[in-house]
């Protein structure tokens, strides 16, 4: 079992959906939103124009969305 480096949720390798190779290490996620996270924090990837911070809004309405005002198992 692997950690999620965002969230801290264990992860099995083997059927892991999401996963990054970020210097010879290879990082496996719960949910693409925390690999998508991951990625802003490494600088992986530039957020969009709108910026960090309505990125990280877009994020928690859409979990909201997805799972109403109790967040996953994993927030």
């Amino acid at each position: 079992m692997a950690k999620d480096p965002v969230c801290g949720m264990e992860v099995a390798e083997k059927e892991a959906k999401f996963q990054v190779h970020f210097d010879h290490e290879t990082f496996y996620f719960c949910s693409e939103k925390c690999k998508e996270v991951y990625e802003l924090e490494t600088g992986m990837k530039k957020p969009s124009k709108k910026g960090l911070k309505k990125f990280l809004d877009w994020l928690a309405k859409g979990t909201e969305r997805s799972y109403g005002k109790t967040p996953p198992k994993c927030h």
